[in-house]
């Protein structure tokens, strides 16, 4: 069980239209936010009698092909699902030879707690470098099995998938050394921490972190307490990233809320649409995370015994959150790395790295602290991308029911707009509870489309369903159109989508997807799209930086267009992406120069290569 923390309540609402005004003449901004006051703890284990089962579940969390045996009803389509939509030449197919494996939230114990709600992620990485993308899967957890143990939190193990190269995959986990069930987990982050060319696994959660080194030998070994690592946490988002540019990564972990089953009370569901005048719903249904006090972040560094040690105050990290996306990179393009959370109904948090290692909090001086009219959205998912293609990095946030899903549109000078009405992102707003999200060029025509997973946690929710469709925006000259219809059978079917990770897995130029759901099998997504647009690759190795080159800055320029990209740490929710960096290049076009800036600034031009063409390059030693 995770202890409840102490945090300061006593938090004043942010005059967010008059920061605004002033914000464009001043350097900083310190924002407070209002933070309800949890309800007294009681511990219950009461259920609603009525079974919120929508499924079928096998013993074994990792032989699951099948939830529903008997083929119910499909889930209702949203009137948002039946709206006209353009046609797309983007196309995936699902991968029936994927991964037999699913997420499992213990609902069937009836509790309903906050902790069955969030779901897991999914890592796509290279785990024994022999160059293929592998699919690990975070396994979630349960409940006691009899009335004496009801309040007992178990752990499923994660699930790690070995890529054969025939878009089949075996499951190693146990050769792997990664069969661990120490507590309820979330997410699935990945990084060579410790620069020694293979990629460890930090695995999130309620209860704690685990930490598996990779030993290189297509083995792991979990060193979470040999780090000196925070036990007895509550953890979705994490993401690496080098601070202070020593060449050694830091870790900011951001924390969830101050429930357990001490603070556990029962909520009900309450009709919020027009005509029904708030009709007070009486059945038990999950609470709302404004129900709950926060929890602090961490920020860690490793000392000289190659402990990670807690810096998170000296570094000015000073408030707490209800985070759940983790984003690392050079937000404001001055060579450092910022830190980005999505936090779930209180005010996001954008740490300004200040180059000397400490951060201020600036979300509302940059404006993407709020939406649109200056409310805190309940912000789940995360990336950066350059939509507009004009080399700024904007950032986009997928949030709850009835609430806008967030772009934020880089204007420069680190200000941001939000702009979701003006790019095509009111078609869909309405209904669905975004959660992963991802910016990728699946078409390789030079831009970034968008995809998101949607899923409610709702057992009763108001006007929407439970299970939602995925969401796919196809980028036309920076305006995002939503084109489901068109690209495959998986985005038009209802899901309790979380997490997601693109990747190339069968080395074929263009980019794949998977999505987690909650107690569904995992699905894996090959891009099928067919144009004569061209690709390229490049796998970064820093030397004198980091050797994950976490922070670089790739541009890349073509008869017809210039693309940005950058080599960042966390993003989308609870997963993590393949490392590489592609690029789309349109038909007819050809590269006419590649620049590499490197976290520690010194900037590398690249000879220009083939399109078509996957690349390794190695940072230059220093002179």
């Amino acid at each position: 069980m995770v202890p409840r923390f102490s945090v300061n309540h006593n938090r004043s609402l942010p005059i967010v239209a008059l920061l605004w005004i002033v914000s464009l003449s001043i350097a900083g901004c310190d924002t407070d936010q209002q933070t309800t006051n949890p309800i007294d703890p009681a511990l219950t284990s009461e259920s609603d009698p009525q079974n919120h089962n929508d499924s079928q579940h096998s013993n074994n969390p990792s032989q699951i092909t099948n939830h529903n045996q008997e083929d119910p009803p499909k889930p209702p389509i949203s009137p948002e699902d039946t709206l006209p939509e353009p046609a797309s030449m983007l196309r995936f197919r699902i991968l029936d030879s994927g991964p037999d494996f699913a997420y499992r939230n213990g609902e069937e114990a009836g509790h309903v707690t906050m902790l069955e709600t969030l779901g897991g992620g999914v890592a796509l990485f290279d785990f024994n470098n022999d160059g293929l993308q592998d699919i690990l899967l975070t396994g979630g957890g349960s409940f006691g099995e009899n009335k004496q143990q009801a309040t007992e939190i178990n752990g499923h193990p994660p699930a790690l998938f070995q890529n054969n190269g025939d878009l089949t995959f075996t499951n190693v986990t146990q050769t792997a050394g990664l069969d661990r069930d120490d507590f309820y987990s979330h997410g699935a982050i990945t990084q060579d921490y410790d620069n020694d060319g293979f990629t460890d696994l930090v695995i999130t959660g309620y209860g704690g972190i685990l930490v598996f080194h990779n030993n290189g030998d297509g083995t792991f070994q979990e060193v979470a307490k040999q780090l000196n690592l925070p036990g007895d946490i509550w953890s979705v988002g994490a993401a690496w990233g080098d601070i202070d540019g020593d060449g050694m990564l830091e870790l900011y972990v951001a924390q969830y809320i101050d429930w357990s089953f001490a603070n556990h009370p029962f909520c009900t569901g309450q009709d919020q649409s027009f005509l029904s005048q708030k009709k007070v719903d009486n059945r038990r249904d999950t609470c709302s995370p404004r129900d709950f006090a926060p929890l602090p972040d961490f920020l860690l560094k490793f000392n000289e015994d190659g402990q990670l040690t807690d810096i998170t105050q000296q570094a000015g990290i000073n408030k707490a959150g209800k985070g759940l996306g983790v984003l690392m990179a050079d937000i404001d393009l001055d060579g450092d790395l910022d830190i980005y959370v999505t936090n779930d109904t209180v005010a996001n948090f954008l740490w300004t790295n200040q180059g000397n290692g400490t951060f201020l909090e600036t979300a509302t001086l940059c404006g993407v602290g709020f939406d649109n009219t200056g409310n805190a959205d309940g912000s789940m998912g995360i990336d950066m991308g350059d939509f507009n293609m004009d080399g700024l990095p904007d950032l986009f946030v997928t949030n709850f029911q009835n609430e806008q899903f967030a772009l934020y549109k880089n204007i420069g000078n680190t200000l941001f707009q939000h702009v979701s009405s003006a790019s095509g992102l009111l078609s869909f707003q309405s209904v669905y509870v975004g959660w992963g999200t991802t910016f990728m060029d699946a078409d390789r025509d030079g831009d970034e489309d968008l995809f998101i997973a949607n899923g409610h946690v709702k057992l009763y929710p108001s006007d929407a369903t439970i299970a939602q469709w995925p969401i796919a925006l196809e980028n036309i000259d920076g305006r995002f159109a939503k084109v489901n219809k068109s690209v495959g059978e998986y985005f038009t079917t209802a899901h309790k989508g979380r997490g997601i990770a693109y990747g190339d897995l069968d080395n074929d130029g263009d980019l794949d997807l998977v999505y987690s759901h909650i107690n569904e099998r995992v699905s894996v997504l090959i891009n099928e799209t067919q144009n004569k647009n061209q690709w390229l690759s490049l796998q970064l190795i820093g030397q004198t930086t980091n050797r994950a080159a976490v922070g670089s800055l790739i541009t890349l320029t073509t008869t017809q267009q210039t693309q940005v990209r950058q080599v960042k740490g966390g993003s989308s929710y609870a997963s993590t992406s393949d490392k590489r960096v592609f690029f789309g290049i349109g038909e007819g076009e050809s590269i006419e120069s590649i620049t590499i800036r490197w976290p520690d600034g010194v900037t590398q031009t690249v000879d220009v290569p083939h399109t078509n063409t996957a690349l390794t390059i190695v940072q230059p030693q220093a002179p």
